[in-house]
């Protein structure tokens, strides 16, 4: 049976947001917001969110993500600022409307958790976030050029997508190959390479904006073959939260959320509950 998710539309700055949200009649826990990964939709996320019970989950849809074209309309966003203030903007807006409870859960998942990361550290909606989920992320990518850096060469317009494969392959990830099939990503438009781009981005705004201490609660998640980012930064990053847990995947990669939605949304429900139980 598919996950039924409902529909948002939202008008900010004269353009139209879409999100998608998970209903409950009678919720008990914090909404959860999910800010996705790269080159992903909002319904991408739709059975991961059907795990967190009595709890409302909102998925918001960003200008130019996924393979194709987005709900949201609107230019794809390359530039990792652009891609923070519109998440805020978006947040604000779901609060405002009461879309959302007052006070959230924000869960960032790869991209979605380096703009998460920036959002707390800019304090941006430090009286709104009440526990973050930090998925598959951390302040900077790997520092392996041939992964990260330049993924989109402007010059010939094509996708460097040989290498990724090699060293995101474990066996257990058999879709990669249709997903990131080097013939098929370099006939994609620019609004896939926006996501990787605003990657490169997030590293530079790390770069020149120290992530400082603040009074956040954070539970972090990583797999041991995560390609893009390592435990050793996200360690680091967390030491930045006032209180944080970290929490490892030994078996699985990057794409742990969008492969094993089931299991990986009733281990991220469960951490949120027993955070909750203890607050």
């Amino acid at each position: 049976m598919g996950v039924l998710l409902k529909k948002i539309n939202l008008i900010i700055n004269n353009k139209e947001i879409i999100c998608l949200k998970k209903v409950e009649s009678k919720p008990r826990y914090n909404t959860v917001i999910i800010l996705t990964g790269a080159a992903t939709y909002a319904s991408n996320y739709a059975i991961f969110a059907k795990q967190f019970r009595e709890t409302e989950v909102i998925i918001i849809n960003t200008p130019g993500h996924g393979f194709g074209k987005s709900l949201t309309k609107g230019e794809p966003l390359t530039d990792g600022n652009d891609l923070i203030d519109f998440q805020v903007s978006v947040i604000k807006q779901l609060i405002k409307e009461n879309y959302c409870s007052a006070k959230v859960t924000l869960l960032g998942y790869s991209i979605g958790g380096m703009t998460l990361l920036n959002i707390v550290n800019r304090k941006l909606l430090e009286k709104n976030i009440d526990l973050c989920i930090l998925f598959a992320s951390a302040r900077f990518t790997r520092y392996d050029k041939t992964i990260i850096k330049g993924l989109y060469n402007k010059e010939t317009k094509t996708f460097n997508a040989k290498s990724l494969i090699e060293k995101s392959l474990i066996g257990k990830t058999p879709w990669y190959i249709k997903y990131l099939n080097p013939n098929l990503i370099c006939t994609l438009s620019a609004t896939c390479h926006a996501d990787f781009l605003e990657c490169d981005n997030m590293n530079e705004i790390s770069k020149n904006e120290l992530m400082i201490d603040n009074n956040m609660s954070v539970i972090a998640f990583l797999g041991k073959d995560d390609c893009f980012f390592s435990e050793e930064e996200l360690l680091k990053t967390i030491k930045r939260f006032k209180y944080s847990t970290f929490i490892s995947l030994k078996e699985y990669g990057h794409l742990f959320i969008l492969e094993r939605p089931i299991k990986a949304g009733k281990l991220v429900f469960k951490a949120i509950k027993e955070a909750t139980l203890k607050g």
